[in-house]
């Protein structure tokens, strides 16, 4: 089930910023986010499912801005 949520969310960032001039810009502030939410001293169970939503949605800038 997990995939085809995370799917959704790939597909809602290359539909909404194919061809837009500000990826680069949204790429690096999902790089920025992960790297944080990475860091939070909180109960791993919850920040592996945090970290695992903002990979998800960090890969979609990363294919758009190839």
């Amino acid at each position: 089930m997990a995939y085809m949520v995370y799917q959704q969310y790939t597909t809602a960032v290359l539909d909404a910023y194919a061809g837009r001039p500000d990826v680069a810009e949204h790429l690096e502030s999902a790089r920025e986010c992960l790297r944080w939410l990475q860091s939070l001293d909180i109960d791993p169970k919850i920040r592996s499912t945090l970290v695992e939503q903002a990979q998800v949605l960090e890969a979609a800038f990363a294919r758009l801005s190839d």
